[in-house]
């Protein structure tokens, strides 16, 4: 698995060809990739907020400034950075490492996501339906974003570009494998649509996963 793992980011179409005959389960890649890659954001984050804390701060008081000067600034939002400042500059790390477990859980996640979503919309794009290929091509597909989330280590715009990059190559990577594992057929541009309906399927999924996210975060803190 390993030396695929590899080829898949360097040469994408021609790995996801010999992935297409291997028949991983759901709980392998669980045990072999996902608990292992989904745990750097979280373990990113939980660095940045102690070890690396006075550029969060940093960037927390830029925003508290900007935030005064903006009246439609939600004002929970306001409330929810005054209080993670206050936490970042406290000694004690209990809430910023139940935020790590927060984050990790969500990542695990991800791969589920993404996989009821391909899951859903294969057959109707003329691929397969196949639950452990679907996990397949979600899983391996999410390994850069995760990478990526190393540099939330660091809260700065080149981590938010990063982070944007890491996505981006997720979604390319899910677009080959749609044709080359779930067999979606790239005439009249099926894979080209497939993966736009993904995306924006993910991003309004997404959207609701993030926001109870955020609602355990704010009990977290305390907000």
């Amino acid at each position: 698995m390993f030396k695929q793992f590899l080829d898949l980011y360097i040469k994408p179409k021609e790995t996801w060809d010999r992935l297409a005959e291997e028949k991983y389960t759901i709980p392998q890649l669980y045990a072999k990739l996902v608990i292992i890659f989904a745990f750097i954001p979280a373990v990113s984050h939980f660095i940045g907020f102690v070890i690396f804390r006075d550029y969060y701060v940093s960037a927390i008081k830029k925003f508290l400034e900007n935030a005064e000067k903006d009246p439609d600034q939600p004002k929970r939002t306001i409330e929810y950075m005054k209080v993670l400042m206050a936490e970042l500059m406290d000694s004690d790390i209990t809430q910023e490492f139940l935020m790590m477990v927060t984050i990790y859980g969500f990542e695990l996640l991800k791969p589920l996501v993404f996989t009821i979503i391909i899951l859903f919309l294969s057959p109707a794009f003329g691929g397969i339906k196949d639950p452990e290929k679907s996990f397949t091509v979600a899983a391996f597909a999410l390994v850069p974003s995760w990478i990526t989330g190393i540099f939330y280590i660091v809260n700065s715009p080149i981590s938010m570009f990063m982070t944007f990059l890491g996505m981006f190559y997720t979604f390319y990577l899910i677009f080959i494998g749609a044709e080359k594992v779930l067999r979606i057929p790239s005439e009249n541009s099926k894979n080209f649509q497939f993966i736009i309906v993904v995306v924006i399927l993910y991003l309004v999924i997404s959207g609701v996963v993030g926001f109870v996210e955020t609602l355990i975060t704010y009990r977290i803190l305390g907000v």
